[in-house]
């Protein structure tokens, strides 16, 4: 079975903005029970991201690592495969794995090369199967 695919479109170009929506993204996930891996570009983008999910809630804790602890932390930011059912996909390409996940989340801003690569993945879904879904962000 084909995994749902949603394009979430920032009207921002702010990397810090495709970030706070990450973070959003990933713990409203996990408080419904998912487990998500958050694939980054690189070691330095899952360190920025780590620090960014202990503070864009002051009000919460969200569980998280750089690492799955076999299976312990429900949400793991990694650029290496890592398990969880909502791939949260920061990367510009995808992962060979995709279509054993359950959802698949791509955050694109306005940013033109963010942009460009986006639909790229777009067309690679497309062309593998899927009907990925579009949902533009206002705020």
């Amino acid at each position: 079975m084909m995994p749902r695919v949603d394009f979430y479109i920032l009207r921002q170009a702010e990397p810090a903005q495709r970030v706070h929506f990450c973070c959003r993204l990933a713990a409203r996930a996990w408080r419904e029970g998912l487990g998500v891996w958050i694939r980054t570009r690189d070691a330095s983008a899952s360190e920025q991201l780590d620090e960014a999910l202990w503070t864009f809630d002051e009000a919460s804790f969200i569980p998280h690592g750089t690492t799955s602890l076999d299976g312990d932390n429900p949400i793991v930011i990694n650029h290496e495969a890592s398990p969880g059912a909502l791939l949260i996909n920061l990367a510009d390409s995808l992962p060979e794995d995709w279509q054993e996940r359950d959802r698949i989340a791509e955050i694109i801003t306005a940013d033109e090369a963010t942009r460009q690569a986006g639909r790229v993945r777009y067309r690679d879904y497309q062309q593998a199967g899927a009907t990925p879904q579009t949902h533009r962000i206002e705020h």
